[in-house]
């Protein structure tokens, strides 16, 4: 998404991070020569490549409140560039930024971005409002954070029970007082689309308008403020745990990336010796592949677009890791992918992949749905969807137990093991997740049931609700 507007010259663009499903926003005026970036992420590349390809140099970096699902890369960037750093005043975050408050006017060349204090995903919450033309007093867009999603707003539980009431009332008075009173034709730029655990239900599309959320946004719905928070509530997913651990980050500051030690390509032996330490080995090739083999004790998270989040999930910030794959693995795209969420701790990886792996090894067969069906009786399974998703439909007889729940510590509790334990999810990545887990805590006799549920209703098999 690049724009530029024609009777200001102001350009604006976005960087979307996959997997994160975040997105940082870019505004410049191009006869200055002058832009800004908001909320970046902690690998900064490509936002200094973006500006060396216009010939732009970065003269603010603007932070809309504390993050929980990524680190931040407002210092990271503020080292290469020199740029300052704005982040709200009531964050109290404790490196070197200049505070911002509702109302404060930041100047990028003739652009202006206004502060808007937007609390209710987090208390100091602070989105933006472009004023591109320097004659007139008319906002053209919001960057509106993790506040205003499509279709969605900022959930207000990630900072404890007692905070959530005091975030839930923030949250009604910030979209009845400050959002439904922009104009309509305000475009809506948020900090995340489709993917992003900072919502329940955010809608995929890069951009929305105030009017669209009126019409479309079950949050701006309501006049009174109970049935508000009642909805907002409704549903809403329990929160990753890496969550707290990146608000503490982010407060404090992450170490830069040139500070953290490389990680280095490691023997079978020194794989064996990192284990018997305390280290997490992590299997980053597909769940097939690590179902044909893998290292006893190796916890499944296949590098792609659920990386981020079940890593985040297993949260390994006390222990060192240690990466397995294939023998091309792209150990640099994974390595990134573990400092963006705040995973530093990355020893090295098996220096030639799997087939370099000299010892011991252990699988996890794949059971097709057909096969499952028909000969269910043969078989125990254990769901490890969301609760929504097994509300929706379930194999008759099968136990539930969420992916979340076991990646966090809390092992379901007395599983059969007459039979074979089939483990399913909504695709498969979750059930091997799930599965190299309890495999780790000494369970045996699992398979993993490719496809999951959603081959299971492809075949047209019958479910339970």
């Amino acid at each position: 998404m690049t724009t530029e507007t024609a009777t200001t010259g102001i350009l604006t663009d976005r960087i979307f991070t996959p997997g994160l499903a975040q997105v940082a926003y870019l505004i410049a005026d191009t006869e200055a020569g002058e832009a800004a970036i908001i909320d970046p992420r902690r690998d900064v590349d490509a936002y200094v490549a973006w500006a060396e390809e216009r010939g732009l140099r970065f003269v603010t970096i603007l932070e809309t409140h504390v993050h929980a699902d990524f680190v931040s890369g407002g210092k990271e960037l503020a080292r290469v560039t020199g740029a300052p750093i704005y982040a709200p005043r009531l964050g109290q975050v404790e490196y070197e930024h200049t505070p911002v408050d509702d109302g404060d006017v930041i100047h990028v060349g003739r652009a202006r971005l206004k502060a808007v204090w937007t609390p209710g995903h987090t208390p100091e919450h602070i989105a933006f409002l472009l004023l591109p033309d320097p004659e007139s007093e008319e906002p053209v867009a919001l960057y509106s954070g993790d506040v205003l999603f499509v279709g969605d707003v900022g959930r207000p539980d990630l900072l404890g029970d007692e905070a959530t009431e005091r975030l839930s009332n923030q949250l009604y008075e910030t979209v009845t007082e400050r959002l439904k009173t922009l104009p309509d034709d305000v475009i809506v730029y948020p900090g995340h689309t489709a993917g992003s655990s900072c919502g329940k239900k955010i809608g995929d599309a890069p951009s929305t308008t105030i009017g669209a959320e009126k019409i479309g946004n079950y949050a701006f719905r309501h006049d009174s403020r109970e049935p508000f928070v009642a909805d907002v509530m409704e549903g809403m997913p329990k929160p990753p745990a890496y969550y707290p651990q990146l608000k503490k980050v982010n407060k404090a500051g992450a170490t830069y990336l040139a500070d953290l030690p490389a990680p280095r390509p490691l023997s079978p032996e020194d794989v064996r010796t990192a284990m018997a330490n305390g280290s997490m080995v992590i299997d980053v090739r597909d769940f097939a592949s690590f179902g044909q083999k893998h290292i006893p004790g190796a916890i499944f998270a296949g590098f792609g677009p659920n990386f981020h989040t079940w890593m985040g999930w297993l949260a390994p910030y006390d222990r060192d890791l240690v990466i397995v794959g294939g023998e091309d693995a792209p150990i640099d795209e994974i390595v990134t992918a573990l400092h963006q969420i705040g995973i530093d701790r990355v020893t090295g990886y098996l220096d030639g992949g799997i087939d370099a792996w000299d010892g011991e090894v252990a699988t996890l067969p794949q059971l097709d749905v057909r096969s499952l069906h028909a000969s269910r009786g043969d078989y125990h399974v254990l769901d490890v969807r969301n609760p929504d998703e097994w509300a929706q439909g379930h194999i008759e007889g099968a136990m539930h137990h969420p992916a979340t729940e076991i990646a966090t510590g809390n092992l379901p509790a007395n599983l059969p093991d007459d039979k074979p334990l089939a483990v399913i999810c909504g695709t498969g990545y979750r059930s091997s997740v799930t599965a190299s887990i309890l495999q780790g805590s000494g369970v045996d006799n699992l398979v993993n049931v490719a496809g999951g549920m959603t081959a299971w209703n492809e075949a047209g098999q019958p479910v339970v609700k």
